[in-house]
């Protein structure tokens, strides 16, 4: 009889030992994933952040950038900056909404990287033509939230000759 009870209470502490261990483990997930929302967003902060101070050093850059980006009397080798530059904030912000997909990175990173790019950042014809030849090459859930966001209204194709690595008279789809 007492071997039954000290087998009973045993096993009561094994059941204890085992609802324990698992109270642990799912704290440990929940710190893991919380540290892990932290890295993506520190490294994706970091790269903005080494992005503007690279700026703020670089006068001639910052001549560019505030620049009016619409206008005709950019050169050839300004446009292209202008797509390039534009090029890079759309890859960013692609990679951001795929971390919010995943749930890696909190809820305000996304919409602060959009509401950056509707201050008018992509109301000019480059930028458009950029997202145009852009928008065949990602993923069909970002295109369709990228262009509800930015171009709700949609594009017309004849963006695309403004893209500045477009030859004159040909489209993207022409040999």
């Amino acid at each position: 009889m007492e071997l039954l009870n000290f087998t009973a209470f045993g096993e009561v502490i094994a059941v204890v030992a085992t609802v324990a261990t698992l109270a642990y483990l799912a704290m440990q997930i929940r710190l893991s994933n919380k540290l892990a929302v932290s890295a993506i967003e520190h490294q994706l902060n970091t790269r903005v952040y080494d992005r503007r101070f690279e700026t703020a050093r670089d006068d001639h850059f910052c001549e560019f950038l505030s620049k009016d980006w619409g206008s005709e009397n950019l050169t050839r080798m300004e446009k292209t900056k202008v797509a390039q530059y534009v090029t890079m904030l759309i890859i960013d912000a692609r990679e951001v909404f795929f971390q919010d997909k995943l749930g890696f990175v909190s809820e305000h990173l996304l919409q602060a990287r959009v509401d950056v790019l509707k201050r008018g950042i992509m109301n000019n014809d480059i930028s458009k033509s950029v997202w145009f030849t852009y928008r065949k090459l990602v993923d069909p859930d970002f295109a369709s939230f990228f262009e509800k966001e930015i171009y709700p209204d949609g594009l017309s194709p004849e963006v695309e000759s403004a893209h500045p690595l477009t030859k004159p008279g040909k489209k993207l789809d022409q040999p």
